[in-house]
C-alpha cells in the first residue's frame, strides 16, 4: 500500500515537471482559429518581473484576454523548439519580455520589452485593433 502511494506521488511530480507553459496544449489545432499572446520569459528578467507585478495580477481579468489570451513561455523552452507555436514567429526570439501576437500560425504583431504597464496597453491596443480589422 505505501508502494502505491509513494508511486502515485512520484508519477504526479513526473506529470508536473513536463515542458508545457502554463494554458498550453499538445494539441497545435487549438491555436489555429483564435489568436493568442505568447509571453516569453525568464526569471532574471527584471522587466519581467515588472510586468509580473503590474499587469499580471490583472490581465486575465480583462475582456481583452478572452480574445487575446496570454500563454507564459519560457525563453529556454522556446529557444529549444519546445513549444508547439516557434515556427509560426517571424523572426527569432532572441531577448525577454517579448510577446507575440499568433493566429493561424502567423506572427500578426510583436511587443518587445516592457517599460511600463501604459506602454504595454497601448501595445496590446494596437494587437486588438488587428484582431478587429480581420473580422
Amino acid at each position: 500500500m505505501r508502494a502505491i502511494a509513494l508511486l502515485l506521488g512520484l508519477a504526479g511530480l513526473v506529470a508536473s515537471a513536463t515542458n508545457m507553459p502554463l494554458h498550453a496544449s499538445a494539441d497545435t489545432t487549438s491555436h489555429n482559429d483564435s489568436p493568442v499572446l505568447i509571453y516569453i520569459y525568464s526569471p532574471e528578467c527584471g522587466a519581467c518581473r515588472q510586468f509580473d507585478r503590474e499587469v499580471g495580477p490583472i490581465y486575465e481579468k480583462t475582456a481583452e484576454s478572452l480574445a487575446l489570451p496570454l500563454e507564459r513561455v519560457l525563453i529556454d523552452e522556446w529557444q529549444a523548439d519546445r513549444h508547439q507555436l516557434v515556427e509560426c514567429a517571424s523572426a527569432e526570439v532572441i531577448g525577454t519580455p517579448t510577446f507575440l501576437q499568433i493566429r493561424n500560425c502567423q506572427e500578426l504583431d510583436r511587443i518587445t520589452g516592457y517599460s511600463d504597464a501604459e506602454l504595454f496597453w497601448l501595445g496590446h491596443r494596437r494587437m486588438m485593433n488587428r484582431i478587429a480589422s480581420e473580422q
